[in-house]
């Protein structure tokens, strides 16, 4: 996403101030919407009914079908057929689409309509197609995409969408049952309305068929781990491509090595699912497997009596199972190139930026080709989300990258800006601009609240106090956000102008703020790099040698203390900020505190006998200090800031 400066224009007559926010507010999303790799779509051909398909039709000539036709309601804009939109398509061939966008200040009325074909002796009628409907939210008008079927007599409406559905790669797929209004002269119409410089409608894989009555389809396996000898359970998902409601049926899991050794299998029986046509079902395994250091393969299996169609039932996926932690290093900050802007050849790599000096070094390439957004380190793991699909990778040191899954459940087809993690408590957080979410292990999403005051929080994390931060790309300011609620309230200006979706870290030893931010300056030009913030004012101050390129991911790994070594038992340190006493109490007998500050020179020094423990820093100068808290079992630290 963009903020812009328009610099000049010519026009007959002026803008009224709607329109030129209009123009600024979708310049600020184009950036993430043409950065997007395209990826393959997940599910192949396995959505797809194995019987008499009356019509079916995948815009692959990237023209205008034979016996399709096309209405221009408003003379301003039609349905195009195209190989793809800036390198983006739904499932890597030609689709057709209307864009609302590349018309600007026009209004569209366009009717995209299929030939007639004659279902009068089918026993049942479906149509399904994939879509990605991205709607725009930046204007009064709230634009519509209908589908309807011609009954014989006249159009009857059976679909509506007037909100984002789908990504590029990941297409909304829809099937419905048009039974009821079968006939000899069928047909079936993608109606765009109601739209003036919105985005577009994207539409693919159009079919008019009779489905099997009993046709389940496996069309994804998970792990939930893959990490070394810890337990962890498979899941996969199968999708009803029937006539008929599924409630009971088997999937056999198996899991084998790289000599095709069966190490691990399990049949989940499934009971009560309701899984209607054109629905989906998650089945996870009850028991878990542990296995070593390796590659594997996942395999589910769907078994369903009456199923004749044996050809999508069966998904497999290479398993890894990584020792991530060792390919990490401390005092880094592990970022992601996104743009090459030095011509240096370097973008899709995993660099670090030295905590320090603010030096890069890029790794390497990753071993996807997907647009990640943000980034954060989950029980020692570098996790990355992915724009547009809500895609979850975890990335090694060394840029190889697996995807673990996709986010799910309050989210929607929304897209994530951020995510952050408390290690303490160990949960996840979410946005998607302006609303905070939690996330589980299962990748489902809740949502806390909206973020009030925040126009697109690009950035979040956690410090070590269990505080969370946030940037907001609109303000260029930074944020605290209760995690309760998610209410963002702002606590003063970067001082920088961060035009592009980037992102922001904390050290988990130290509780200080960074940013892989990228300055967009007019005058002297455009630059970026590594930028410590400051908690009490926003300010950002560059760190040493700057980068010309652009990053989104900032994940600190820690620097001389690992997060699992900060981990006291019921530590808690009040309040904070403090000027005066701090109050310590925990769990485990406190033996000796030490005040560091920021260069690494200890200030004060206690000793202690007892799980609480009394601190006067009144005599400190303000500024941000890390205690050193020695129990009898462990040592950790703990920022605190003297007011």
């Amino acid at each position: 996403m963009k903020k812009i400066i328009i610099l000049s224009f010519f026009m007959f007559g002026f803008w009224s101030i709607n329109a030129q926010n209009q123009l600024m507010s979708k310049e600020m999303e184009r950036h993430y919407l043409q950065a997007v790799r395209p990826v393959t779509h997940q599910f192949d051909q396995l959505r797809n009914p194995n019987l008499n398909a009356l019509l079916s039709e995948n815009f692959d000539s990237a023209s205008l079908p034979t016996g399709w036709t096309t209405v221009d309601n408003m003379g301003n804009g039609n349905w195009t057929f195209v190989n793809d939109y800036n390198g983006n398509t739904l499932d890597g061939t030609p689709f057709a689409m209307i864009d609302s966008d590349s018309y600007g200040q026009a209004d569209l009325d366009a009717e995209l309509t299929s030939p007639e074909v004659d279902v009068s002796a089918l026993n049942s009628v479906f149509i399904s197609f994939d879509q990605y409907f991205n709607a725009y939210d930046g204007d009064s008008l709230t634009e519509v995409g209908d589908v309807d079927v011609f009954d014989g007599t006249q159009w009857v409406n059976v679909y509506s969408v007037t909100s984002d559905t789908g990504a590029w790669g990941n297409p909304d797929h829809q099937i419905i049952d048009v039974t009821a209004y079968k006939n000899a002269n069928f047909k079936v119409r993608f109606h765009y309305y109601n739209a003036n410089y919105e985005w577009y409608w994207a539409i693919d894989n159009v079919m008019i068929f009779e489905p099997d009555a009993d046709d389940l389809a496996t069309i994804n396996i998970m792990p939930e781990t893959f990490l070394p000898n810890l337990p962890f359970s498979l899941n996969a998902t199968v999708y009803n491509n029937g006539s008929n409601t599924q409630d009971n049926f088997d999937v056999v899991f198996n899991i084998t090595d790289s000599s095709s050794n069966s190490v691990f299998t399990e049949t989940v029986n499934v009971t009560g699912a309701n899984l209607t046509p054109g629905g989906s079902y998650v089945v996870t395994t009850t028991t878990q497997a542990t296995l070593p250091v390796g590659t594997y393969t996942a395999e589910a299996a769907v078994v369903l009596t009456g199923d004749s169609n044996s050809a999508n039932d069966t998904k497999s996926e290479q398993l890894y199972i990584i020792d991530y932690p060792s390919t990490y290093t401390l005092d880094n900050v592990y970022t992601y190139i996104t743009t090459d802007m030095d011509s240096s050849g370097d973008d899709n790599n995993l660099a670090t930026f030295d905590i320090n000096s603010g030096a890069i070094t890029p790794i390497g390439p990753l071993t996807s080709n997907d647009f990640f957004t943000s980034g954060t380190f989950i029980n020692d793991v570098l996790v990355a989300v992915e724009y547009g699909t809500n895609a979850v990778y975890l990335i090694d040191g060394n840029g190889a990258t697996h995807k673990f899954g996709y986010f799910h459940g309050d989210i929607g087809n929304n897209s994530i800006t951020a995510i952050a993690y408390d290690s303490a408590l160990q949960t996840g957080y979410l946005t998607n601009g302006n609303v905070l979410l939690t996330f589980d292990s299962s990748l489902n999403t809740t949502l806390i609240g909206p973020m009030n005051n925040a126009g697109l929080m690009i950035g979040m994390d956690v410090d070590n106090n269990g505080n969370l931060y946030g940037i907001d790309m609109q303000d260029d300011q930074l944020y605290s956000i209760d995690a309760t609620s998610g209410a963002a309230t702002a606590i003063g200006a970067l001082g920088i102008n961060i035009r592009y979706a980037q992102d922001m870290g904390a050290d988990p030893t130290t509780g200080n703020l960074y940013g892989t931010l990228f300055q967009y300056d007019q005058t002297s030009g455009s630059t970026s790099g590594l930028y410590a913030i400051d908690k009490l004012t926003g300010a950002a101050t560059v760190i040493g040698t700057e980068g010309v390129d652009e990053y989104t991911i900032c994940a600190i790994k820690g620097t001389t203390v690992s997060v699992s070594e900060n981990h006291i038992a019921g530590l808690k340190v009040y309040p904070n900020p403090a000027n005066g006493m701090i109050s310590i109490s925990a769990h485990e007998n406190i033996q000796n505190i030490s005040i560091v500050n920021l260069t690494g020179q200890e200030v004060k020094n206690f000793d202690n006998d007892g799980v609480t423990a009394q601190l006067d820093i009144s005599d400190l100068p303000s500024g941000s200090y890390i205690l050193k808290i020695t129990t009898g079992q462990t040592t950790g630290t703990y920022q605190i800031i003297k007011k």
